[in-house]
């Protein structure tokens, strides 16, 4: 028997209490027009209809292949895929999310184009029910960014979701995502820019992010929310690292907003643990890193003031849309 034909790109999509948008996932990606690849659909534990809408799929169609697996949270199942993946290529796509229909091939042509182990699309928003939002994003056009410069744009969101892309497997080779942490698509980004010296970028909104109230954006305020802001600071010092001292304080101005939000939604039980003393000695850390870099000045303030104004206009105003 003949070893089966590796695919060029694995397309992993982890699966948790979706059942409602699943399908429409599933028939996104596989109505790519670049055929090379193969889909694994990682059940991460769900406990609705999801397990079984994974196997329906995989009988139907011999490019699709299942993981049942206990509940890991988004980065574990994410993990589990990259385990068994094949391809030469990977991407990862939330499963209520769906993908233009030349995702794949858009991407793939532009990696080979210009040599580069990354690529990145632009996002289309959608409501919950998939009518297109009138919130728009789009801060990347067709071009290609060193290093350097995907760090000083390290806040467009594109380039903050681990789900726009398409990598090449090597990037993977040693390091994985952060199991049981949130935002850890920004938590990867320092050894991620490590992997890499250019992104090809690709102007099209191909990826096709759902507004999903149900989502873990969307839950109830914790103390595990406090993890964004050490998730920023680490973006902060990969910014400083890098250079780009208007990034590290924009990075400044959000760790100190999103702290603020989320105290005002923690309960007092909550407001008084170590936790929240712990988050405000790495913002006093943060702001005390930026001031000896120089970052502080009047002009990177008013930028930040305007990132949280309007980013389109922020966009413009640094020449990047």
């Amino acid at each position: 028997m003949t070893e089966q034909k590796r695919p060029e790109i694995s397309i992993i999509v982890p699966v948790y209490k979706v059942e409602k948008y699943l399908n429409e996932c599933i028939d996104s990606i596989l109505a790519q027009t670049f055929t090379d690849f193969e889909l694994i659909l990682v059940d991460d534990g769900s406990p609705d209809n999801c397990p079984a809408l994974c196997d329906t799929a995989a009988e139907k169609d011999s490019r699709i292949r299942v993981i049942h697996q206990q509940n890991k949270g988004l980065s574990g199942a994410r993990n589990a895929g990259i385990e068994i993946a094949r391809g030469n290529w990977l991407s990862f796509i939330d499963s209520d999310d769906s993908i233009d229909r030349t995702f794949c091939e858009k991407l793939y042509h532009a990696v080979k184009k210009y040599g580069t182990k990354m690529a990145v699309s632009n996002i289309l928003y959608l409501e919950a029910d998939g009518s297109v939002s009138v919130y728009k994003d789009l801060p990347l056009r067709d071009e290609v960014l060193t290093r350097e410069e995907y760090a000083h744009r390290i806040r467009s969101t594109p380039l903050v979701h681990a789900t726009t892309k398409l990598y090449s497997r090597d990037i993977f080779e040693t390091f994985r995502f952060p199991v049981g942490k949130l935002y850890e698509d920004a938590c990867i980004l320092p050894d991620l820019l490590e992997k890499i010296t250019e992104t090809v970028c690709v102007a099209e909104p191909l990826y096709h992010y759902r507004i999903n109230p149900a989502s873990i954006m969307h839950r109830k305020v914790t103390l595990k929310n406090l993890e964004e802001v050490d998730v920023n600071y680490g973006m902060l010092c990969c910014a400083l690292k890098y250079g780009k001292k208007d990034a590290a304080y924009l990075q400044y101005a959000i760790m100190k907003s999103y702290f603020k939000k989320f105290l005002k939604k923690l309960s007092p039980e909550d407001r008084n643990d170590p936790k929240v003393q712990q988050t405000i000695d790495l913002i006093r850390k943060a702001e005390t890193e930026v001031r000896q870099a120089g970052a502080d000045t009047l002009r990177n303030k008013l930028e930040a003031a305007v990132w949280f104004w309007n980013k389109t206009v922020y966009y413009h105003l640094k020449g990047w849309a």
